[in-house]
């Protein structure tokens, strides 16, 4: 949805006013396009070292059991973490430079 042609209005409408979207979107915050950009980078790489996608691949296959569940909570929190930055780049500079063409 496009609010004025602005993806973070309709961003903000739909945080302020509904309250499913917290469970799915996380809070974001409106920073420079090259401070969204190290922030992806970095958390990517840090999620890539930590082998994680690994054991969350491991987990899939063999179900998430009792035991599993707090390491599968953990991964899935990484990745919430890591959309973030990339939701920010996304909501707030994807059109960023449009009205200039």
């Amino acid at each position: 949805m496009l609010c004025y042609r602005a993806p973070s209005l309709a961003y903000r409408h739909l945080h302020e006013t509904s309250g499913l979207i917290s469970y799915v979107v996380p809070e974001l915050e409106a920073r420079s396009v090259l401070e969204s950009a190290v922030r992806v980078y970095l958390l990517l790489t840090r999620f890539t070292k930590s082998q994680a996608v690994d054991r969350l691949l491991e987990i899939a296959e063999g179900g998430i059991g009792q035991r599993e569940q707090a390491e599968f909570n953990h991964i899935t929190a990484e990745l919430r973490e890591l959309a973030r930055p990339c939701l920010e780049l996304d909501v707030f500079w994807r059109d960023a430079g449009k009205e200039e063409l």
